[in-house]
């Protein structure tokens, strides 16, 4: 490797490890959730030393759960372009198709405005912002009538092709966006994942199971879905899963299909996988299963991005787990916000956190 290259690895490994201790605590979590307003939230994040950068401009009071929502998210972005300029060729490109993570998921939600249209075009847009990388124009779509417009306008994208037969489903009749959401998904995770193939085999042999065993969990939670939910047959779920395959491998999918039973098929994958069957089974023996599995899901990943944060020097495996384990404390901080507007009970709402960090009221880990 050419020694720059190996220096400026090194250089945003140390930065990662330097931000890392500027997540959040596990006693900041349970304070988080014992709050009893947004405005509170939003004060007790300026007093952080990971939000307090990007949460400075908003009000002191009568902040908008939208306003602070935006205002955390923006803070792994800020944090993620300052490191771009460290970064060249496939790691590089690494780095700005893990972005197209947030961009996927405000085109997504573009496609659910567009069927529901429930907020005005101004609500909208403040609840996008600006992806590093990103060639979507958030104006062209908002501007956009329907599923076809929407297509129209993202002809110059990555998006176009693959989802050229889920829109026509759509415009066809079709209600359920779960195959159009699921070929964004696709896309995202195989281009990562693809991208690892071009950096140097040590980097790559370190990140490879971060990124693996989320394309495994995603296909496995994919095939769920569309066995349950949406009772697909066998080749049509099949058609839907990811292109790229880690351990998980089609044979196992078809081995688990033969099971008549969601007790079935996981006693099936089991025998395979007993790591990943555990996650399973006891989500869906929760009483609010779904969100139990996604939570369960996340968390396994966020112990696999811990463990590859914490291995061997500082590099760029350290940036990218770093940046992994941030994007999953966003999502609980946006969870905490969420529950404390609703009011939830706050030692069930702990249980639905993805950081395993708080049991019955104390700071633990799990």
């Amino acid at each position: 490797m050419h020694s720059t290259s190996k220096g400026q690895a090194t250089a945003i490994g140390i930065k990662s490890h330097v931000l890392f201790s500027n997540l959040l605590t596990s006693d900041e979590y349970w304070a988080l959730l014992n709050l009893n307003s947004i405005a509170e939230i939003a004060d007790f994040l300026k007093q952080t030393e990971g939000y307090k950068e990007h949460l400075e401009t908003l009000p002191p009071v009568k902040v908008h759960r939208v306003d602070l929502e935006n205002a955390v998210r923006s803070s792994i972005l800020a944090e993620a372009t300052s490191f771009l300029f460290y970064l060249a060729g496939p790691r590089r490109q690494l780095f700005l198709d893990w972005l197209g993570w947030y961009e996927s998921e405000h085109l997504k939600s573009i496609f659910r405005w567009v069927k529901t249209k429930r907020l005005d075009r101004d609500e909208m847009r403040k609840r996008l912002f600006a992806v590093p990388g990103s060639r979507l124009s958030y104006d062209l779509l908002l501007n956009s009538r329907d599923y076809s417009e929407v297509f129209d306008a993202l002809k110059d994208t990555k998006y176009y092709k693959v989802l050229a037969e889920p829109v026509k489903r759509l415009i066809n009749g079709e209600e359920s966006l779960f195959s159009l959401e699921l070929a964004i998904d696709n896309l995202v995770e195989s281009s990562l994942y693809n991208d690892l193939k071009n950096l140097p085999e040590k980097e790559q042999k370190l990140l490879e199971p971060l990124f693996g065993t989320r394309i495994d969990l995603l296909n496995l939670y994919h095939f769920h879905r569309c066995v349950w939910y949406y009772n697909m047959t066998l080749e049509e779920t099949l058609s839907r899963m990811l292109p790229v395959k880690y351990k998980v491998k089609t044979h196992h999918l078809r081995e688990m299909s033969k099971g008549t039973t969601w007790e079935e098929r996981i006693n099936r994958l089991e025998s395979a996988f007993p790591a990943y069957a555990g996650i399973f089974r006891s989500a869906l023996e929760q009483e609010d299963r779904e969100l139990a599995l996604e939570m369960s899901i996340k968390r396994y990943n966020y112990l696999k991005a811990l463990a590859i944060f914490q291995k061997g020097p500082p590099g760029f495996h350290t940036a990218v787990s770093y940046f992994v384990l941030k994007s999953h404390e966003l999502d609980d901080v946006i969870r905490v916000i969420e529950d404390v507007r609703y009011d939830y009970d706050r030692r069930n709402a702990a249980n639905y956190l993805i950081r395993p960090i708080i049991s019955g009221g104390e700071p633990k880990w799990q």
